[in-house]
This record gives C-alpha cells, sequence and structure tokens, in this order.
C-alpha cells in the first residue's frame, strides 16, 4: 500500500511534466524536420515519418530529467502535506522508502540504455536514410524566385521551374574564405545516374576564386555531380558501430560516454530522491525545485566536460563519484534525523 501511494503521487507529477517537455520538444522538433521541404519534397506522412524516426532522440534526454524530478517532487509533496511523518510514526524508516525507488530507478536506466545505444543510432540511420532515399528519387523541392535555397553543397537561384528542368539558374558554393565558386546558366536539369546525383547546366559562364586569383569559364554543358546517398547503418552492425568510439573517434567516444552517464542518472541519483524529497515542514523551506535544477544542471556540466576531454575515464568516474557522494550527504542529512 506504501508503495502504490507514493507511486501515485510520482506518477501525479511525472506525466504532466513529461507532456509539457514533449510537448515544446515535438514543436522545436517539428520545426527543424520542416527544414527539410526547403530541399527535399515531402508530404505529411513523409513529415510524420520523419519525426518517428527523431522521437527516441528526443524522449531520450526528457525521460532522466522528468523521472527524477518527479521523485523529488512527489516525495517532497508528501512531505510538506505531512504525509511523510505520519509514515515515520508509523515505523517506516527513509530506507524503506529508498528500497521503492531503486527497482524503477533501475528499469528506467536499463530503458535509457536501450534508448541510447541502439534505439537512437537506428533511429538516426532511418532518417539519413530516408532523406538519401528521397534524394536517389530527385524529387528536389527548388523553388522558383526563392533565395537561401541548399542543392548539395550550392546555394541555388532558379527563376523558373518545371519538374525537375529549370531556367536561369544562379549557383554558389563557398570552402571558407580561401575557395568560393560562382555558377550561372541558362538552364539545366536534375538527374539520377545510378546513384549519382547530376545537375546539368547549359550555356552559362562559372567563376572560381582561390586565393587571390579568379578564374571563369565559359561553357555550353556543365555537369555537377554529387553521390546520392547510401544506406550507413543496419541493426545487425550496432556493435561495429560503437567500436570505433574505442578505436581513436573522439567524437564516437564523446557520443558513447554521454550517453552512458545520461542512462545511469536516474540510478546514481536514487540517494538524492529522499535527500531533497524528505524534509520536516516545521523546520525546513520547500527547495526541491532549487536542488532539482543544481543537482541535474550539475551533473550534466560534468558530464559535457569529461565527455569532451576525458570521455572515458569520466564515464567510470563520475557516475561512482556521484552515486558514493549523494550517499554520504543521505546519511549526513536523511538517516540521522529519520
Amino acid at each position: 500500500m506504501i508503495k502504490k501511494y507514493i507511486f501515485l503521487a510520482v506518477s501525479q507529477i511525472f506525466f504532466p511534466f513529461f507532456l509539457v517537455l514533449f510537448f515544446i520538444a515535438s514543436v522545436v522538433l517539428l520545426i527543424s524536420i520542416a527544414g527539410v521541404t526547403l530541399v527535399v519534397k515531402m508530404n505529411v506522412l513523409d513529415l510524420g515519418q520523419l519525426f518517428l524516426y527523431s522521437l527516441p532522440g528526443t524522449v531520450f534526454f526528457i525521460i532522466p530529467i522528468t523521472f527524477f524530478a518527479a521523485c523529488v517532487l512527489g516525495l517532497s509533496r508528501l512531505s510538506y502535506d505531512y504525509e511523510l511523518l505520519v509514515f515515520f510514526s508509523l515505523g517506516i524508516s527513509p530506507k524503506k522508502i529508498l528500497k521503492i525507488f531503486i527497482p524503477i530507478s533501475l528499469l528506467v536506466s536499463v530503458v535509457l540504455l536501450m534508448f541510447s545505444l541502439a534505439m537512437i543510432p537506428l533511429s538516426k540511420s532511418a532518417y539519413s536514410d530516408f532523406i538519401a532515399e528521397k534524394k536517389n528519387k530527385v524529387d528536389i523541392n527548388i523553388r522558383p524566385g526563392e533565395f537561401g535555397q541548399k542543392l548539395g553543397d550550392w546555394l541555388v537561384y532558379v527563376n523558373k521551374a518545371h519538374s525537375n528542368h529549370y531556367n536561369q539558374l544562379v549557383l554558389f558554393s563557398s570552402d571558407g574564405l580561401s575557395q568560393e565558386s560562382f555558377i550561372v546558366a541558362d538552364s539545366g536539369e536534375v538527374d539520377n545516374n545510378g546513384g549519382v546525383f547530376e545537375l546539368t547546366l547549359h550555356n552559362g559562364d562559372a567563376y572560381f576564386a582561390q586565393n587571390s586569383e579568379i578564374k571563369k569559364i565559359d561553357f555550353k554543358q556543365m555537369i555537377l555531380k554529387n553521390e546520392a546517398g547510401a544506406l550507413k547503418l543496419n541493426s545487425y552492425d550496432l556493435i561495429s558501430y560503437w567500436k570505433s568510439a574505442f578505436k581513436g573517434d573522439t567524437s564516437q567516444a564523446r557520443r558513447f560516454s554521454q550517453a552512458i552517464m545520461t542512462s545511469v542518472f536516474p540510478l546514481v541519483s536514487i540517494f538524492l530522491i529522499p535527500l531533497f524529497g524528505i524534509a520536516n515542514p516545521r523546520f525546513h523551506k520547500n527547495m526541491s525545485y532549487v536542488y532539482i535544477l543544481l543537482s541535474v544542471g550539475i551533473y550534466f556540466l560534468i558530464m559535457h566536460i569529461t565527455s569532451q576531454n576525458i570521455p572515458f575515464w569520466g564515464l567510470i568516474f563520475l557516475p561512482i563519484l556521484w552515486l558514493i557522494g549523494s550517499y554520504w550527504l543521505y546519511r549526513r542529512f536523511v538517516l540521522k534525523f529519520y
């Protein structure tokens, strides 16, 4: 009965928090996905599919923070409603309350590990493969008369468009300040030639600026080629995907370190739940919101710093030191008085 009562108090906070954060993240996600339509033509179903591919990465960061906050605030509300004092008067110790949170925290961390090590890499691969498949079909969405449209590495402006045929094209590409390319053509068309994306231009001028030199080329026909894209990851090579983190790939090592440290956050913060949630309302002000913000901010700040500089050492020491430090605070400020 105590377990159900505490879970009810936690769930009443968790689900509203989760839905609010999920809604905000979904709006941001939809705005970012909408940017893809500037290059590739997509209908509502395609956008929905991309949204589903992006969900694992979004939910992954919402769950640990929402879970930790809901546990602390649920316990804190019971404290300041004098309900925990009733539990303690009946002989229920903080240790028994802590044991209630351990299985659910372990379950949340296991789920987060599944998200970070499997679902997120696969969903990102599916996302990029879906975009590559659209590009392979040469379903390019270049609208006439609009600026800032991208086609591969090129910024493109067209005056008229019909299907994949364009009139009066202007293309610009820049590799920093050292090399810039500028092309003007009367007409052009897009094609997919054996997996190679081709933009064929007719009757134009090309200007290539490199360092202090500018070269001009007059052409009757110019073909710009770019590999359309291929599948990158399948469900059976996840081990190979993460193995590169241990072979000198610093960016992959950073991703691996952040994935593990984020996943274990609910478990290694288990002692902070009673530390921040249990209080005597006669002698303490309710500072649980401040404690949550500080602890989450400090943990993820240290996680970011260590993953950038010492990913594997940080992966080992941050969770261990965080767990030991929170246990020491729990013994000093909770077990000593309750």
